[in-house]
This record gives C-alpha cells, sequence and structure tokens, in this order.
C-alpha cells in the first residue's frame, strides 16, 4: 500500500476529548519543534473548589504555577514523542495545594509500506476529574489526594492487500485512588462511607481487531470486534452490611466491587472520511453486551463514537463529537444491606465542541464545552441519572514567539438524582505564559 491506514477502533476511545479546566497542556506548536520547554504563572479565583454542595461551598482566591516540557525525536520510519505537564495551585482560603502530573510517550515504527507499530503510555495523578478521566468522567466530583490514572496501548497494522488492512490493538487502563477507608470521615452511628478506593480502583483491559477497508482515497469503511474486561482491585467493601452503627468489615454480607467485574464484547462498523483538506470525519456505531458474571446480570446497549474536524481558516478550528458506552461511576446506591446490590456502572453519553478563533495578530479565542449524561444500571438507583456540564472560555494574546498572556473563565455544574451530589462552580484566570 501506497499509505497505511490507521485506525485504532476502540482502542483509543477519548482521544480527541477536552479538558475544560484550566490546568495547561503542551501546545502543538511545541511539540512540532525537536524539543521546547514552557512555563506558566497564573492567578485565579474558584468559587467552589471543593465541589461542594452550595450551601457547603467554599471559595479561594489561589495561584497556579505550572513548567512543562516536550521531546520529538524522528528518523527514517521512526518517530518518538513524549511530554511532561507539571501543575501547582496554591487555595489560599484552607493554605493548601495540589499538585498534578501529566507524562505522555508516543512510539512509532514503519516497518514497511505493509506494517506499522504504535505503542503509547501515558501516566496522570491528579485531583481534578476531567484530568483523571478525560473522555468519560467516571467522578464528577473533586478528589483529594495523589489518584492515578496510568494508560498503556499498542496497536499493530499489516495490509493485506492495498486496499485492506487488518489491525490488532490492545489498551490497559489502570486507576488507583488514594483515599481508603481510614481517609473517609464515617461519624459513630452513621452508615459507612466506601472509600474512592474502594469505588474506583480498576483495571480496564480493551483487546480489538478490526479490518479497515480503502473504498477511496478519501473513504475508508471499518468492521471490527473488541472484548473489554473490567477488574475491580480494593479489598475494601462498598456496601457495609448490618444496621447504621454496627457495620464492620468483617461481616460476611458486605458487598465488594468486584460484584462490578464484566466482561464486555463490542460489535461496530463505521467510517473515516476526508471531506476536504479542511474538513473530515469519523464515526462508529455498534452495539456493546456486558456480562457482569460476579453479580449473575447482564446488559445490551448500543455504542457510539463520531467526531469531526474542520480547519475553516488558518489558525482556526473547530472539532465536535459525541460517544456513547458504559462506563465506571462512584456512586453504589443502598449503604446499607442486608441484601444491598449496588450500582454496577452507568450508561453514559459524551458529547463535546472545541473551537479556537484567530481574532486579529495575536490576539486568539477559545471555547470548550462537553456534556455527559450518566444512567445508572443496577442497584437501588437504577436509571436514575446525573448530567455533568463543562464550559470554557479563554483567549490569549501572543506579544512574540515566546511570550503570551491569558485570561479565561471556566464553568461546571453537576445536576444528579442523587442526593447531596448537585454542584456548581465557577473559576476565573488570568496569568502569563514563556514559551522556548
Amino acid at each position: 500500500m501506497n499509505k497505511l491506514i490507521v485506525s485504532v477502533g476502540l482502542a483509543a476511545l477519548g482521544a480527541s476529548t477536552l479538558h475544560a479546566q484550566y490546568s495547561p497542556t503542551v501546545t502543538p506548536a511545541e511539540m512540532a519543534k525537536p524539543w521546547s520547554v514552557a512555563a506558566s504563572v497564573r492567578g485565579f479565583y474558584d468559587d467552589n473548589y471543593l465541589t461542594l454542595p452550595s450551601s457547603a461551598a467554599r471559595s479561594t482566591y489561589g495561584m497556579e504555577f505550572s513548567p512543562s516540557g516536550s521531546l520529538n525525536y524522528s528518523v527514517n520510519n521512526t518517530a518518538i514523542t513524549a511530554s511532561y505537564v507539571f501543575d501547582w495551585r496554591y487555595y489560599d482560603a484552607s493554605s493548601t495545594s495540589d499538585m498534578s502530573h501529566q507524562f505522555k510517550v508516543n512510539y512509532n515504527q514503519s516497518f514497511s509500506e505493509r506494517a506499522a507499530l504504535q505503542v503509547g503510555e501515558a501516566f496522570v495523578v491528579a485531583q481534578n476529574p476531567t484530568v483523571i478521566d478525560p473522555a468519560i468522567t467516571s467522578t464528577p466530583l473533586r478528589t483529594s489526594g495523589d489518584n492515578v490514572h496510568n494508560t498503556g496501548s499498542f496497536s499493530f497494522t499489516y495490509g493485506l492487500t492495498p486496499k485492506v488492512d487488518a489491525q490488532l490493538s490492545y489498551a490497559n487502563d489502570l486507576y488507583a485512588y488514594q483515599q481508603t477507608f481510614g481517609d473517609v470521615y464515617n461519624p459513630a452511628g452513621a452508615a459507612y462511607t466506601p472509600s474512592y478506593s474502594a469505588l474506583l480502583d480498576r483495571i480496564d483491559q480493551l483487546v480489538t481487531v478490526n479490518l479497515n477497508w480503502k473504498i477511496t482515497d478519501a473513504l475508508t469503511g471499518v468492521a471490527g470486534y473488541s472484548f473489554g474486561n473490567t477488574g475491580y482491585t480494593s479489598p475494601e467493601p462498598i456496601i457495609f452490611a448490618g444496621a447504621p452503627g454496627a457495620q464492620s468489615f468483617s461481616n460476611p454480607n458486605n458487598v465488594f466491587s468486584q460484584d462490578r467485574n464484566n466482561d464486555a464484547h463490542y460489535f461496530f462498523i463505521g467510517a473515516d472520511q476526508q471531506f476536504s483538506s479542511q474538513l473530515n470525519g469519523s464515526i462508529r456505531v455498534g452495539g456493546q453486551y456486558l456480562d457482569y458474571y460476579n453479580a449473575h446480570a447482564d446488559d445490551l446497549s448500543p455504542y457510539v463514537e463520531a467526531n469531526v474536524t474542520w480547519n475553516y481558516m488558518e489558525g482556526s478550528y473547530a472539532q465536535a463529537g459525541v460517544k456513547h458506552e458504559h462506563s465506571a461511576t462512584d456512586v453504589v446506591g443502598l449503604s446499607v444491606g442486608p441484601g444491598a446490590q449496588p450500582v454496577l456502572d452507568s450508561e453514559t453519553t459524551a458529547a463535546y465542541l472545541s473551537l479556537s478563533q484567530t481574532i486579529t495578530g495575536g490576539l486568539t479565542g477559545g471555547l470548550l464545552g462537553q456534556f455527559q449524561h450518566s444512567a445508572f444500571n443496577g442497584g437501588s438507583l437504577n436509571g436514575q441519572s446525573e448530567d455533568f456540564f463543562i464550559v470554557g472560555l479563554n483567549t490569549a494574546y501572543r506579544f512574540n514567539d515566546y511570550l503570551m498572556a491569558e485570561a479565561g473563565y471556566n464553568w461546571n455544574k453537576l445536576v444528579s438524582d442523587v442526593s447531596g451530589r448537585d454542584y456548581t462552580r465557577n473559576m476565573v484566570y488570568i496569568g502569563v505564559r514563556a514559551t522556548y
């Protein structure tokens, strides 16, 4: 084949999502150079930095410092890229701080015109939910501590004929939350509240096999199958049996997160279309069957992922997308037994929009938006739902190749059928960024 068509299918779901937070990232211009370093300093005001209900919300002024760097190496048929972003935020109201780390490395190797390999690794330590889970957010609440999300993936593509490629890909996502039961405030006489570790520590694995058929120079058809497994890893209960005040870890009727373990089978078809030099899109549609083998339950639901990118003028673009699939959730449902059954997961639809506009000279503006609707599956909250909204507005003025000023506003809102989870959060920031 003159050019290998690489379509990783379900193994890269969420790759084109957005972060409508004010944490900085390495820009495409920085990644285009052999190496670059950058640093930003910002002041901000956050009216609900702990993501608490309105009656308990705490506001703060604060400061953010974020250095970053990237490396790019390319020779012959080999390309390696790596980036690292460190983010430190100080909250004046509580004299506390958060630190997050985002590290990514990608290796691409073309062995011939017919064979290519992609390997990726991403490691995140964070507290903000959309940094830990950028595509579909399993918990929309800020979580204190060093919470880890590690993703490893590979994809091998081989050209069977000049127009048909076969592809094998694998992705492994590990989640480890710092909060354990000993960190949770459980007042005497009240029902025990499980920790984030109990609810969300897990390993997600996904193997995908698909065929890509180059129908025309601009259109590629895709058909494939994926097998996934979600295995929860915490030894702590998520539902404590017994009356409030009489609960214990040793009660044999406790419910553990392993009841949420599942095998998933995806069947999908789709297409990648290059409409013009400025416009391209992708779609995958199919079904998803889940077997919750420890809970003796199953579920059949649709699977959809679609996205479109429009580079409508030089320096300006629009991206939009939608994804529908099952995802993990921090909601467990009825927290006391006996016989209580947990919420197994949520059926989630997430849609996003990202706009970047060159206004004039060195002035640019941006809009980021995401909507997520989650319907809980199983347990006492079966069929109930919550909606999570994210909006970000930002503007930047570049003085020269090395220095720019930036300002922005971010809004988050959670509307939930679960009592005590609703919150609204407003954030504004202003600062400078230097790049070399």
